[in-house]
């Protein structure tokens, strides 16, 4: 039987990763096979999504029922649905679960339709309604509370395909601990990056010198080792010096870091919160306003857009000098403003050429000759000599940056965005 669960956080605590580890471990304690790897999934959606409590991410995992009765198989829903109303912030208005209860037979047989629900759930905006007339039609057992927004996430997470996958131990506080700051020897921290990047990643910034794999709230996590395998996690997990008491750990397999969101459009296609790759040429020169944040524009033969990098990333960097005729390849979405396209990856596909204008040197006297106005043409200084105007040269001059593709640093990067170390796998 599969069992989904969303949207039981709130930015105030809780954790829908949490609520699962919860609930795996009371199975263990009542003996009951987790999921055919062993492990849970954590599947994170569109990040663009403006009801999103924090992170947009769902949970299912898989409990081996064909030799369970009816009344086993109630008891299992019936714990899931505890823990759900015990843990869950109901308290937060922007907080919606819901869970669902689904068979073998019935994912197997639906499986095409929840991955088409997940393709647009990962990228593009989802509705409540939508979810409904998906559950409806493929007969699966939901329980929705509030709004029951968390359907959304609860369908589109079983319909994930892992085409593409990485994997995320995370470490659990005590309670006394939580919404207290975080106690991690940083020195070990950077210790098990430089052990195992880029096997593991997002791990630390290394040009700010600090962690970047500890939440700031109050939810229950400690940290997050994010990584290529189940191998490699734990090693790097056996590295770290805690300095306080951890409740517990579990890791998840994950489509984050996979540019799982991304799907390439037109830029006439675009919608509000749609997450995209286009590609264009730029058609306005780059301005920066206050805070670092860059803006220009490009255009396709569909369309333009106004395109940001944002000052707290180095992407504003590289957007500065970009100029008009340059060939992009943009990577982000359209988010609260629904004319502005938010970066997370600039690949260059062809800088556009600088030439600077020289006037001819004098070939008697051998030094430079002075422009005598508009279309007046050239004259020596010393000897008189006249040239036409089309005697000027144009000097192709450097651009100081280079086709590839640039991105976000860590810290800075959102749960889904593909880093540039995991472009070869």
């Amino acid at each position: 039987m599969f069992i989904a669960l969303d949207d039981t956080d709130s930015t105030e605590g809780m954790c829908t990763t949490y609520l699962t580890a919860l609930i795996l471990r009371k199975f263990r304690d009542m003996n009951l096979k987790v999921d055919r790897s062993g492990m849970p999934n954590l599947v994170r959606l569109n990040p663009n999504i403006p009801y999103k409590t924090r992170g947009n991410g769902a949970c299912w995992f898989y409990i081996e029922t064909e030799k369970s009765s009816g009344s086993e198989k109630e008891k299992i829903k019936r714990t899931v649905l505890n823990f759900l109303k015990k843990y869950s912030r109901f308290d937060d208005e922007n907080t919606n679960p819901a869970c669902l209860f689904l068979d073998d037979e019935i994912w197997t047989r639906n499986f095409e339709i929840l991955n088409k629900f997940y393709k647009k759930a990962v990228s593009e905006l989802c509705t409540i309604e939508e979810a409904d007339r998906i559950a409806d039609t493929i007969k699966v057992e939901i329980h929705k509370f509030k709004n029951g927004r968390g359907l959304i996430g609860c369908l589109a997470c079983l319909g994930c395909d892992f085409s593409d996958l990485t994997y995320e131990l995370l470490v659990y506080r005590t309670e006394k601990n939580f919404g207290t700051e975080r106690r991690i020897d940083e020195e070990s921290v950077f210790e098990m990056h430089k052990l195992f990047y880029p096997g593991t990643f997002d791990n630390v910034n290394t040009e700010e010198y600090k962690p970047v794999f500890m939440p700031h709230g109050k939810d229950p996590i400690l940290c997050g080792i994010r990584g290529n395998g189940i191998e490699i996690v734990n090693k790097a997990f056996s590295v770290i010096k805690f300095k306080e008491e951890i409740s517990f750990t579990q890791i998840f397999r994950t489509n984050q870091h996979t540019d799982a969101h991304l799907m390439s459009k037109k830029i006439s296609r675009l919608k509000q919160h749609d997450a995209a790759i286009i590609e264009g040429t730029v058609t306005e020169n780059p301005k920066r306003i206050a805070k670092g944040h860059t803006f220009f524009k490009i255009s396709d033969d569909t369309a333009g857009i106004t395109c940001a990098a944002y000052g707290v990333t180095k992407l504003k960097d590289i957007a500065i000098n970009l100029i008009n005729g340059d060939i992009l390849r943009l990577y982000g979405g359209i988010e609260t403003y629904k004319n502005t396209f938010n970066i997370e990856k600039i690949e260059i596909l062809n800088l556009a050429k600088i030439y600077k204008k020289e006037n001819p040197v004098c070939p008697k006297c051998n030094i430079r000759m002075k422009s005598e106005g508009k279309e007046k043409g050239f004259q020596c200084r010393k000897c008189k000599l006249r040239f036409k105007s089309d005697a000027a040269k144009f000097i192709e001059t450097a651009r100081n940056l280079k086709p590839g593709i640039y991105e976000v640093e860590p810290g800075h990067r959102r749960h889904l965005s593909k880093p540039l170390c995991r472009y070869k796998i």
